[in-house]
């Protein structure tokens, strides 16, 4: 019995280690995420822009699965909302037109599934697509959201990081008047959302060095959990109001 009680005893302190290790690792992870800028600054008046919103972004930015009642609902077109969209509610928020720049499952530089032929660097360094660009009119305010599909049970922080970086620079020599956000969220979780988050973050401290400029790093997330999943985990009709809102409200500090 002694034995029997010494071995419980050493099973329940390595127990008790691995709890511990788990949430000390857990803790580290939270500390490395980067906080939503600007969440407890009282609001302003949202600035009057003269020119269009620019969204650069995936299924997200296009409002997939929006509509859909829980999670198991298909991508169909039902289910889809452009207009009940995170950066479409900015766009009419602020009563000026936008310019829709997303594809479903793109990435950056690694999309959804197999076709790995268009990503958004490559369809940045076509003529037709910069001509898009071009053709869009003065653009006050870029919103660009990208990395969900990068960095879904994936690390590709390497390539990343400097396809963000010349993604941001192009919106900056572009559009040199214009407010511009690099977006985050909602759908990643864990290590793949910490991941995410400090490729982005660090793109955008980079860009702002050597470019002076000043862009905004926010890390969106979909409010209440209770609401917040469409079809297929997107984000719900409830989600893109709280992350426009997100926007919104940062947008209010910044015009104090």
């Amino acid at each position: 019995m002694h034995k029997i009680r010494q071995k419980l005893r050493w099973t329940r302190s390595k127990e008790t280690e691995s709890i511990m290790l788990k949430r000390i690792l857990l803790s580290a992870l939270l500390l490395a995420m980067p906080s939503c800028a600007n969440r407890e600054i009282p609001k302003g008046p949202l600035p009057d822009l003269p020119g269009k919103v620019l969204i650069v972004g995936d299924s997200i930015s296009l409002g997939l699965g929006a509509m859909g009642p829980d999670k198991s609902c298909p991508l169909t077109p039902e289910y889809t909302s452009e207009r009940h969209s995170y950066g479409v509610q900015v766009a009419d928020a602020l009563g000026v037109d936008y310019e829709m720049f997303a594809w479903p499952g793109i990435g950056l530089v690694h999309n959804y599934g197999d076709n790995q032929t268009n990503t958004m660097s490559m369809r940045l360094t076509r003529a037709g697509e910069l001509e898009r660009l071009d053709a869009t009119g003065p653009v006050q305010l870029v919103l660009v959201n990208l990395g969900t599909h990068d960095f879904f049970h994936n690390d590709p922080t390497d390539r990343f990081v400097p396809a963000m970086e010349d993604l941001l620079a192009l919106m900056t020599m572009r559009y040199p008047d214009a407010t511009i956000y690099a977006l985050t969220g909602p759908m990643l979780g864990g290590t793949d959302n910490a991941l995410h988050g400090h490729a982005v973050e660090t793109a955008v401290k980079s860009v702002n060095k050597d470019y002076d400029a000043d862009i905004r790093y926010l890390a969106l997330n979909g409010g209440d959990p209770a609401v917040a999943y469409g079809c297929q985990w997107h984000p719900s009709v409830p989600a893109h109001d709280h992350m426009a809102e997100m926007i919104l409200d940062d947008l209010r500090s910044k015009n104090q």
